[in-house]
């Protein structure tokens, strides 16, 4: 049996071969300091747990530093994700389209209405949504698109928004993993009808170990957030600007026939976003600065593909994944992880985001494997390599020099 030790900011794998790990793959994706701990302090000592002014106040500084016009701090990307399906009043009979490769939350908002998810194949190259098979997608019943800007790139805009103008859709982006990613001259969150983002432990930048935020430019819909998130009692004017309680004319309604339910944010998690959102450039430049060098190194090897990065976009590298194809290299992207591991001591995580409609929530439902074969082929041949703000140079030098001497060893 495996062991994993726990220190303050590594996880300590130690495989059955006894081989200690050098590099492991983190699982507290940013790395928390005396900002955080002072935040939650001052917290404590205001005596005010719950949508104060902390709350209030990261949501604007997430205005502001995403260029959105309305934000809203959430429990989680997930709570974002089927909050954004009600407010663009998706239900029985409609259809979304949408990417398989993706965590499953993005698509269980879709099912959590009762419509059905209609999958469209990825870019070979980014990994993203391809907006030249959305069109041959397109019913009398499609009600909107969700992206997700995967791995830290944003997805091809530009024409996705055209087709959902064309045909009056409806656009959510799922931002899970792109805190700051950019497209051209707008930020992950700004372009569509609704974006959902995610602080979860494992992301560039977390609220102890839960929460999201959810973004929109519309006022039809910010006035329908606060009930939507707060069980339909709390009224856009409560609590005041500053975070004290206001009137409360306290009633409860649905709101387009959508029962409310509870998705707020802790003010500590709120306090603790405002720390992390300041150190958020810095460690994305971290994560850049690692991601440069994985690249320089991958490029060197035949039939190893790294992660591309559009010219119009900026990555932030929530995930470093590679494509082995193992027709060129004669090995697998399995048989690659298992070397780093076992002879170099680098913990990597094999696959990408297994296909949405291959679970069985989806095949229950007569989606079956060979619905897209380019998401298919890119989750079965992908390597995850450890990046993270914490690693030390000495840690990422050893990982691109092992990754050049297993690939040599593999393909002898």
């Amino acid at each position: 049996m495996a062991r994993v030790r726990h220190s303050t900011f590594r996880t300590l794998y130690v495989p059955p071969q006894g081989v200690p790990i050098r590099v492991p793959y983190s699982f507290m994706g940013a790395p928390y300091g005396d900002d955080e701990l002072a935040a939650v302090r001052r917290v404590f000592e205001s005596q005010w747990l719950a949508t104060g002014g902390e709350t209030v106040a990261f949501e604007q500084q997430w205005c502001d530093a995403h260029n959105v016009r309305y934000a809203f701090t959430m429990s989680s990307c997930t709570a974002a994700l089927h909050l954004a399906a009600q407010l663009c009043r998706i239900g029985p009979g409609d259809e979304v389209l949408t990417t398989p490769l993706t965590f499953v939350s993005t698509n269980q908002a879709v099912l959590g209405q009762g419509a059905v998810p209609v999958f469209v194949d990825v870019d070979s190259r980014t990994w993203n949504i391809d907006p030249e098979q959305i069109r041959a997608r397109l019913t009398s019943r499609t009600k909107a698109i969700f992206v997700t800007h995967l791995a830290g790139q944003m997805c091809d805009m530009d024409p996705i928004l055209q087709i959902a103008r064309e045909h009056d859709l409806l656009v959510v982006e799922d931002c899970a993993h792109a805190q700051a990613a950019s497209y051209q001259d707008g930020f992950a969150g700004s372009f569509g009808d609704v974006g959902c983002f995610s602080f979860h432990a494992i992301k560039n930048m977390t609220t102890l170990g839960e929460g999201g935020m959810i973004t929109t430019g519309r006022d039809d819909f910010a006035v329908k957030i606060p009930w939507l998130r707060s069980m339909g009692s709390r009224y856009p004017d409560d609590p005041r600007e500053d975070g004290s309680p206001g009137p409360r004319p306290y009633d409860v309604d649905d709101v387009d026939g959508y029962i409310p339910g509870n998705h707020r944010m802790t003010e500590a998690q709120a306090a603790v976003g405002q720390a992390q959102l300041r150190k958020l450039p810095g460690f994305i430049a971290r994560r850049r600065e690692i991601a440069a060098k994985y690249t320089a190194a991958a490029g060197e090897l035949d039939g190893v593909t790294p992660p591309h990065e559009a010219a119009d976009r900026l990555h932030t590298y929530h995930i470093y994944a590679l494509v082995v194809d193992q027709a060129r290299t004669g090995f697998t992207a399995v048989q690659l992880g298992e070397r780093l591991l076992h002879e170099y001591g680098i913990h990597c995580v094999n696959g990408l985001y297994r296909p949405s409609y291959l679970f069985g929530l989806y095949r229950r439902r007569g989606l079956r494997e060979g619905s897209c074969p380019t998401a298919e082929r890119i989750a079965a041949n992908a390597l995850q390599l450890p990046l993270y703000p914490q690693m030390t140079d000495e840690q990422v030098d050893h990982v691109v020099r092992s990754l050049t001497l297993a690939y040599s060893k593999l393909r002898s």
